[in-house]
């Protein structure tokens, strides 16, 4: 995925509470930008030039400025869903939920299937609506059966709700698609260990 539309360390989204990503993304299109008036709007500077620096004060650090760069982009271009993701990982690293949430719903009405919005706004949801934080994981690896992350959080979720087997089955999934995740696996349900061959008498 390009950092010149989404900033983080990313893979299926900018992954907050977990520190691990979800699952790849295909290299994404470059947002079209509105001929002409978009580019007045913003002083001459297009859509896809602002996102890039956005992009660049985003990883400096420079989150206000982020932010309000990534603002003008959805003034000129209201279903830029990079730019509402972006949005949405700023408010979320700063734990607010409720603004983070409403712009990654921007984004999804943009691309119902994109799919780091669809992570983080899982993650988002985990605490305070744990039910519809489990669809939307089960959205995320639908689209991407590879999404070794959402397994995990998936699981984690079900776990807490009492539902072991589909728990079991989850972790399993995620350590198959990435045996790195065991270590973030409840005990109770990693795999047991094997055993090491025993060595024959006389040997």
């Amino acid at each position: 995925m390009s950092t010149r539309q989404i900033f983080g360390s990313l893979a299926c989204g900018a992954v907050l509470l977990a520190g691990v990503p979800a699952c790849s993304d295909k290299p994404a299109e470059k947002p079209k930008s509105n001929a002409g008036n978009s580019d007045k709007a913003n002083g001459g500077t297009a859509p896809a030039e602002l996102l890039k620096l956005g992009v660049e004060q985003g990883q400096a650090g420079n989150l206000d400025a982020a932010k309000a760069t990534f603002e003008k982009v959805v003034a000129a271009e209201a279903n830029n869903k990079f730019a509402w993701f972006n949005l949405g990982y700023i408010a979320q690293s700063r734990n607010q939920a409720d603004e983070a949430i409403g712009n990654y719903d921007k984004a999804l009405a943009a691309d119902a299937n994109y799919r780091p919005a669809l992570f983080n706004k899982a993650i988002a949801l985990e605490s305070k609506a744990p039910t519809t934080s489990m669809e939307i994981y089960r959205k995320v690896v639908s689209i991407d059966d590879k999404s070794s992350t959402a397994y995990l959080r998936l699981g984690m979720l079900l776990s807490q709700s009492g539902d072991d087997a589909a728990a079991r089955d989850a972790f399993k999934t995620a350590i198959r698609l990435d045996k790195e995740l065991t270590s973030a696996v409840p005990a109770k349900y990693r795999p047991a260990p094997k055993a090491s061959p025993s060595t024959p008498a006389g040997r």
